[in-house]
């Protein structure tokens, strides 16, 4: 068998076995098999060695990327193995990469609350505060139809936009009523909350399509949150992701773990563990306010010594 057509009957195999549920992850698993096979010469993966695997992982330098796509080949020739089409899995047999942890930039309760009232217009107040105050991902903000709004005083995150196929409702919390309501008064079951922007996507939007019936781009997104965030006066680079961790960092100290692994949408309790086991930026802004080595009055003393007495020394010693 060669390498390309066990690519197809793997990634068909996890399809249907619910192991891969959206279309970004199958392009994410093929690109991987893909580079692999032809580090390999498109051969059989039966004569793969651990070799082949280790050349494979070393097209990526980051730590984390090589042991994402470990995992992925993992899987792949766990799955050989049990179509028996080899007895062993030659990437389990490579060294886990040691992951590095990922550098995220946190936004404090004021930098938030900057953000959700610098959103002006009914795309970005609904883009915004449905990342910052319900935790919704980039998928689940573009996925989202008046139908997720049919409950009252909830939305709903169906299956075919959770991440993972994982249904989940989210209450609304006072601070999203309002956006909320207008939603329910302007968005039919099967328009988009967030539709396409033809200036955006003209190749797509024609005059003949309801925009309306079309999700908006991830980018498109994503440069809406930036622009808000600048707007705001905030310095640091803002993603859509980051309101979700906001929001997180919230609800998780608000609420108790299992019902903040919910909420959140985490398939593991060690997920939702993460938001509460470290400090919050405000938390650690708060501790550290009055801390002081007292450099200021030592300073202020020499300064005064001196305009007393010019022949003076500052009593540190030259270098």
């Amino acid at each position: 068998m060669r390498f390309d057509e066990a690519i197809d009957r793997y990634t068909a195999d996890m399809q249907a076995q619910g192991r891969l549920n959206s279309a970004s992850s199958v392009v994410g698993y093929r690109a991987t098999l893909a580079a692999h096979g032809e580090d390999v010469g498109n051969r059989d993966p039966a004569y793969v060695g651990r070799e082949d695997v280790k050349r494979t992982l070393r097209r990526w330098k980051h730590a984390n990327t090589q042991g994402t796509n470990r995992s992925k080949l993992v899987s792949f020739y766990a799955w050989t193995m049990e179509e028996g089409l080899r007895k062993d899995n030659p990437a389990q047999q490579t060294r886990r990469p040691r992951r590095r942890p990922a550098m995220k930039s946190r936004l404090t309760e004021a930098e938030v609350l900057a953000i959700l009232e610098a959103a002006r217009g009914g795309r970005e107040r609904r883009a915004i505060f449905l990342a910052a105050c319900a935790g919704l991902r980039n998928a689940e903000l573009r996925g989202l139809q008046g139908r997720h709004f049919a409950r009252e005083g909830v939305v709903w995150v169906s299956g075919d936009i959770g991440k993972g196929r994982r249904e989940r409702t989210v209450p609304v919390i006072a601070d999203l009523v309002s956006v909320v309501e207008e939603i329910r008064a302007n968005v039919a079951v099967d328009e988009y909350v967030l539709p396409a922007q033809r200036f955006r996507n003209p190749p797509v939007n024609t005059e003949r399509q309801d925009l309306r019936l079309q999700p908006s781009s991830p980018q498109a997104l994503i440069a809406l949150v930036m622009r808000v965030s600048a707007h705001a006066g905030i310095a640091t680079h803002v993603t859509p992701h980051d309101l979700r961790h906001a929001y997180a960092e919230h609800i998780a100290r608000c609420a108790d773990t299992r019902v903040a692994q919910h909420l959140l949408g985490h398939a593991h309790l060690g997920t939702t563990d993460t938001y509460l086991g470290r400090p919050r930026l405000d938390d650690m802004v708060a501790a550290v306010k009055d801390a002081t080595f007292g450099v200021r009055t030592n300073v202020l003393g020499v300064a005064e010594r001196l305009q007393r007495d010019p022949e003076a020394t500052t009593g540190i010693e030259p270098v």
